[in-house]
């Protein structure tokens, strides 16, 4: 059966993201391997610790999970840093920690709510196999999810919830550990944040590499948001197959999302608003998700017109600035 180019190219990827996105966690096996090493030569002495730390944990408990059948706390100690400024000046304030122990499957905790949008960190034993976070409003059945869905474990980011409704006072919530994940110990961190009185000017545009994996770089285009936070780029039609790259700058990056159309339709690729690095020729490999593989008419049009606009669902954020950089590639015969 023939398969075009393009279309292997999306299959990669389709098979490919669940590895990249839950890579293997050797630092923590390590860690468990250790640990099993140390319990089996001091059994006793561990059973008497573990007996001891229950009795501590149980005394120090201020909160219990609502309406759960595992009940889990929330601690008033942890990693989290009680007020801080990201380099935009936007300010963050927490207002709970909770802790998903490696008993418990899941956690529940309440949060005071004052009009202002909410985020959560995590502090993650491993990158792998994160915990879901979705909040709930009483009187409302939706779920509110995180946006992006996903907790940040490689910067150790707030990530945002999505905006709850007005007149919300009070917010449950709720984090359920992943189905494949072995027990651990995560602590979370629920901050409101303020976005700066006076936004500052957004940082200086990305610079995208001259070269991918061979590909030669054909246009790239800049903006500013959230004063444009779009752009438009139009490249000759040689009936080979493009690439289209995109960088964020700003602490937006990763928070925004993006549309994609290709001479006026949608595109269903929707590529990771990173940050600069591929600064030097890395390869489609290592490029991995922040390429976007675009599907050309097959009409006979002179010009290309790729139009990249950055979008969100968080009003918050058009108080806060960032850069958008487009740049497409070429793809040769071949390849």
């Amino acid at each position: 059966m023939h398969i075009d180019r393009l279309e292997l190219h999306d299959l990669m990827d389709e098979r490919s993201l669940p590895a990249l996105e839950h890579p293997v966690p050797w630092q923590s096996l390590r860690t468990r391997i250790r640990r099993s090493r140390r319990r089996r030569r001091a059994v006793v002495g561990v059973a008497g610790a573990v007996t001891a730390s229950l009795v501590i944990s149980a005394a120090m408990l201020s909160v219990h999970a609502t309406g759960q059948s595992d009940p889990t706390s929330v601690s008033l100690v942890g990693p989290f840093p009680a007020r801080y400024t990201e380099p935009d000046g936007t300010v963050y304030n927490k207002l709970a920690e909770a802790t998903l122990d490696a008993t418990s499957k899941k956690a529940t905790f309440d949060v005071d709510v004052r009009g202002k949008p909410l985020a959560i960190r995590a502090d993650c034993p491993t990158k792998a196999w994160k915990p879901v976070v979705t909040v709930q409003v009483p009187g409302t059945p939706q779920r509110f999810r995180l946006e992006p869905p996903f907790l940040d474990c490689h910067d150790n980011r707030a990530v945002d919830v999505l905006p709850l409704p007005p007149d919300t006072r009070r917010a449950t919530f709720i984090v359920e550990a992943h189905k494949e994940a072995r027990p651990e110990r995560w602590r979370f961190g629920v901050y409101e944040w303020t976005p700066p009185a006076t936004m500052k000017a957004p940082p200086p545009p990305s610079e995208p590499a001259a070269a991918i994996a061979g590909w030669p770089l054909l246009a790239t285009e800049s903006s500013a948001w959230p004063v444009a936070g779009e752009v438009t780029l139009t490249v000759p039609n040689t009936g080979r197959q493009l690439a289209l790259v995109t960088y964020c700058g700003g602490d937006l990056i990763r928070r925004l999302s993006q549309e994609v159309r290709v001479n006026g339709h949608k595109n269903n690729t929707m590529p990771g608003c990173m940050a600069a690095s591929l600064n030097t020729d890395p390869g489609a490999a290592q490029a991995g998700p922040r390429v976007a593989y675009l599907r050309l008419d097959s009409g006979r049009k002179a010009t290309t017109t790729i139009q990249v606009r950055l979008v969100t669902k968080i009003p918050e954020y058009r108080h806060r600035p960032g850069t958008l950089t487009a740049a497409v590639y070429e793809i040769p015969p071949g390849q």
